[in-house]
This record gives structure tokens, C-alpha cells and sequence, in this order.
């Protein structure tokens, strides 16, 4: 049996953020952002954010921007045991992330990409 953690996710569709408990598996971070392949960019030296892999491929994914980067689909943030190469428990203020995150979209109109903004509930 896998040992619970605790993450932050970010739920692009719904425009949430909230702090969960899940069971590290594979087959839960598949779960818990609607995909079959992931990937984990780093947020800072002790964390991951835990992506869609294929995201950008989806058609009109909803998108999340998390300091300058902007990823496609939901996220999990988790922390990071580098020594044995395992993600853990976040260490991560929820407070100050939700103030980071922003939901956008991008919309053409009159030849003019348009980006909106909008801020978790």
C-alpha cells in the first residue's frame, strides 16, 4: 500500500485550488488530472509541478500560469525528496500559491490575441 501525501491541485477546469491528500501512485496522479501521461517541471529546488504531459495536445485545454509559466490542463504541486528521488508532502504556503495562480485563456478577436485573466475561487 502506497503512503498518503499531501499536494496543492490545481483544477484548470473548475478554476480551484485546494489542498488534498491522495496515495502517491502513479495511477493517482493520472486520476487526479484526467491524463495517461505526466510531467514534473520544477516549481522551486524542493518541489514539482505535476502536469499533463500531452495537455497542449487536447483541443482548447483550459490553462494555468504559476509564476511566468503557463501550463495546459490541471497541476499538482508536490514536494520533492531528492536524495531518494520520491515525491513527498508539499511544504507550501496554500494562501500565498492561490495568490500565484492565475486561469487564462487566449482570445483572437479583430486579428488581436487577447489574454484573460482569471483568479481561483
Amino acid at each position: 500500500m502506497a503512503r498518503k501525501i499531501k499536494g496543492i491541485l490545481i483544477h484548470a477546469e473548475k478554476q480551484t485550488v485546494e489542498e488534498i491528500e491522495f496515495e502517491n501512485t502513479l495511477e493517482n496522479y493520472y486520476r487526479l488530472l484526467d491524463c495517461n501521461c505526466i510531467a514534473a517541471p520544477s516549481y522551486d529546488t524542493s518541489h514539482d509541478v505535476i502536469v499533463d504531459d500531452e495537455g497542449l495536445l487536447r483541443s482548447d485545454p483550459p490553462l494555468f500560469e504559476l509564476g511566468s509559466q503557463i501550463y495546459a490542463g490541471s497541476g499538482l504541486l508536490v514536494g520533492v525528496n531528492i536524495a531518494k528521488g520520491d515525491w513527498i508532502s508539499h511544504s507550501l504556503d496554500l494562501s500565498e500559491i492561490r495568490r500565484q495562480i492565475r486561469f487564462v485563456r487566449f482570445i483572437r478577436i479583430n486579428g488581436q490575441i487577447l489574454k484573460l485573466v482569471h483568479f481561483p475561487r
